[in-house]
Parts: structure tokens; C-alpha cells; sequence
């Protein structure tokens, strides 16, 4: 089986041969060995590396900081290993990818090797990896089909926005090409900008203080459980969320403005698109395309791309 893995700083996305797709938190923290609580614990513990792990759901509360490319190149095959346990299935192939300004040697080299051989709980995997640069990944599950071949009507001027946890990856398109001069990547732009307005807004009126997944999850949620009661953050999270788009949007205007003009669509990708929908300028309104499923968008292309280069 083969399939497309995107491993971002907030969510490991998963799309396998036949469609089924899933995803968990990128949330990992330390086992507290000293600790037995026997047949009264469920915890799905992970051994790599000399230490015990926590990983996903299991791990929100108190995880470690994921807004680092360090932080992914070290626990990228921990993140890989727990989805493809989950699959169930024999994994042969794997399409990942890296944001746009860490898709160099330096970053592609040591990931698809250490992809190339996974060892965790004792298993020792092997994979035949590509890998393949952030924003492109959408640009492809845009061009190409299910069975990798080109989609009719596809080849267009366009922009990729591609709104993650952490960066930004914005691709721009010249007659279905990607154009590697006029792209680029927006550091630290992501909807972790939101959470961190919104953990302040917390500290400030709560004095709680929350992990960037924490955080992350209370955004997704609406609301925080204190004390055993729910507190609705909806509205604090619109007016969050608003500015945010507003910034964004200036952002990627005025360093692409003339490529945004020409561009027959402006398509947006990744979980920070279900925030953007329902902000969007009327100025934008014609424009802005949302990818189906945008946060699993990525992955379908590295999973498409993988079957093209099989035709």
C-alpha cells in the first residue's frame, strides 16, 4: 500500500490507497516511568529512541512545543509509526512532505532517511519514501487525478495558499506549472497565531496556561472545561479569528498582488481554510477556492504524485 503522510506542526494527516483518510494531534510527551498504574491505565505507550512516549489525543495535555522543524525532523518517524499502526495494513510507499523553505537537502535528505527506516516498540520498518515540497502537495491533488493522470482543465494561473499550524506556503502557478522564483513561505503565519491570542486571552482572564496543542483543541472545541465547568469562547475566537484573516490576507497581498491579479483561482488548502471560509473578503469572494477536505489536501497530492510516477 502506498500512501500520502503530511506531518505537520499541529496534525499528522493521513490519506491511503482507496480513499480512507484520518488524522491526530502531533502531540507527543514523555512517559513518566517511575509510575505503574497496572490495569487501571490505558495509555498506548511508544518506545524510540531509549525513551517511552505519549502520542496524539493522549498526549494534548502538557505536550511538547511542536512550532519547530527540529522538533518534527526528530519525532517525524514516532508520528509515522503511530499512523501506520492505525492503518492496519502492510505500508510499502510513503509520500511526505516539508514546508516550503525546509524543502531543501539539508531537511529532505535526513527525513526521507529516517523515514526510510522506522524503529519503534522494538519493530523495525521499512519504506520507500519521496518527498515533496508543502503547497505543492495541494497543487497537485488539484492537477492530477485519483490515478495520477492529469486533470482536464487544470492547467491555469493560480495562487496556493496554503494555511497550516505554523507556516504559511503560498505557491504561485503559471499555466499549471509551479513558479519556484514567485513562491514562498510565510514563517510562523499559521492558525498558531490564533491559538497563542488566545491563549493570552486565557492567562489573562483565567490564569491558565496552555500548550500549543492544548490550545489548538480549545480552538477547535469553542470552549475550555474550569473547574468542571464549560466556558463558551466562541465569540472570543470569532473577533481572534477575524483579525487574523484580515493580517493574513495583507500579508499575502502585498508580497504577491500582481500574481494574486492574474490568477484565475486562489486556491486554499490546509486547516487554517475552515477559519478563512467563513472571513472572506467580498473583494476575494470570486476567487478563493477552498479545497474538499483542505486540511487532507497535501497528503492526497503526495499520494497522487506517487501514483504518477508509477504510470
Amino acid at each position: 500500500m502506498q500512501i500520502g503522510l503530511d506531518i505537520g506542526f499541529g496534525d499528522v494527516k493521513i490519506v491511503c490507497d482507496g480513499g480512507r483518510l484520518f488524522s491526530f494531534p502531533s502531540a507527543i510527551k514523555y512517559v513518566n516511568d517511575g509510575l505503574d498504574l497496572g490495569a487501571f491505565s490505558k495509555d498506548e505507550e511508544f518506545s524510540y529512541g531509549g525513551r517511552k512516549y505519549l502520542v496524539g489525543e493522549q498526549a494534548l495535555l502538557g505536550a511538547f512545543s511542536t512550532q519547530s522543524i527540529d522538533f518534527l525532523g526528530r519525532y517525524a518517524p514516532l508520528l509515522a509509526y503511530k499512523a501506520i499502526t492505525k492503518i492496519g495494513e502492510k505500508v510499502d510507499k510513503i509520500g511526505v512532505g516539508l514546508p516550503l523553505d525546509y524543502y531543501t537537502t539539508r531537511y529532505s535528505a535526513p527525513l526521507k532517511k529516517s523515514l526510510g527506516t522506522i524503529e519503534v516498540n522494538g519493530e523495525k520498518m521499512i519504506f520507500d519514501v519521496e518527498v515533496y515540497p508543502q503547497g505543492v502537495g495541494v497543487l497537485l491533488d488539484f492537477r492530477l487525478a485519483e490515478n495520477g493522470s492529469e486533470a482536464e482543465g487544470s492547467a491555469a494561473n493560480m495562487m496556493v495558499l496554503d494555511i497550516g499550524f505554523n507556516t504559511v506556503d503560498v505557491v504561485a502557478v503559471n499555466n499549471g506549472s509551479a513558479s519556484k522564483a514567485d513562491s514562498g513561505m510565510l514563517e510562523r503565519a499559521g492558525i498558531a497565531k490564533i491559538t497563542q491570542e488566545l491563549s493570552q486571552h486565557l492567562r489573562r482572564e483565567t490564569n491558565v496556561s496552555l500548550s500549543d496543542q492544548e490550545a489548538k483543541d480549545v480552538l477547535l472545541q469553542g470552549s475550555i472545561s474550569l473547574y468542571g465547568h464549560t466556558k463558551d469562547l466562541s465569540e472570543v475566537i470569532r473577533a481572534i479569528t477575524e483579525e487574523y484573516i484580515e493580517w493574513l490576507l495583507n500579508a499575502v497581498q502585498s508580497r504577491w498582488e500582481e500574481h494574486i491579479q492574474r490568477a484565475k483561482v486562489l486556491l486554499v488548502a490546509g486547516g487554517g481554510a475552515y477559519y478563512l471560509k467563513n472571513h472572506i473578503p467580498d473583494k476575494y469572494r470570486t476567487l478563493i477556492q477552498i479545497s474538499k477536505k483542505p486540511e487532507f489536501a497535501n497528503a492526497r497530492g503526495f499520494l497522487k504524485a506517487l501514483k504518477q510516477q508509477e504510470s
